[in-house]
């Protein structure tokens, strides 16, 4: 697996959706938090809302999105799949392509270091499914950890286009399917 891959491997097998994610990264204002983070992914069936008139809803969605990522880069430092944020921020399908993928990592003796800025927005928001589409920039790479040596190949920094869906859970937002394109996002995002 290639290291872009492998440092948004929580993301599952790379599904082809530049047409959403293209359309999606650069449409319109921000709505949500605008700025870059360090820290920390449907469809929406019932009175599905765009994050504009849901701004509380869009909140705990881009928070819980957020959480997301920074369980992922958490567990990812040590190749912890046993990483209890791991499970208090993912549900299924998701929690388990991301624990399967931290497994290999550990047997082969890989971590991940450096971060992956958001710039997250909500799509849409219903009563139980959210819609995050973000243009991230990863400066992120694996590395051995008995060495710190890079994984080859090496990729350099580069943004990437991301949607998610997120789903209420007993109360709680939490990330259930995510699909990243590598090394495209709309123009001006």
């Amino acid at each position: 697996m290639a290291p872009r891959q492998a440092r948004l491997a929580w993301a599952g097998a790379m599904v082809a959706i530049a047409a959403v994610v293209l359309s999606a990264c650069g449409g319109g204002a921000t709505t949500g938090a605008p700025g870059p983070s360090t820290t920390t992914r449907g469809h929406s069936t019932a009175s599905t809302s765009t994050s504009s008139s849901r701004s509380g809803g869009s909140a705990a969605v881009l928070a819980a999105y957020r959480a997301g990522w920074s369980a992922y880069e958490g567990a990812l430092a040590d190749a912890n799949a046993g990483d209890p944020a791991l499970a208090a921020t993912m549900v299924d399908p998701l929690l388990q392509r991301v624990k399967a993928n931290l497994y290999a990592y550990q047997r082969q003796g890989i971590v991940g270091r450096g971060p992956v800025d958001l710039y997250p927005k909500v799509v849409t928001v219903s009563s139980s499914t959210a819609t995050v589409v973000d243009c991230t920039f990863s400066s992120s790479e694996l590395v051995y950890k008995s060495t710190g040596q890079p994984v080859p190949p090496v990729t350099p920094p580069e943004h990437d286009g991301v949607s998610a869906t997120l789903v209420l859970t007993a109360g709680t937002w939490k990330v259930s399917q995510q699909s990243v394109t590598e090394g495209k996002c709309a123009p001006g995002s």
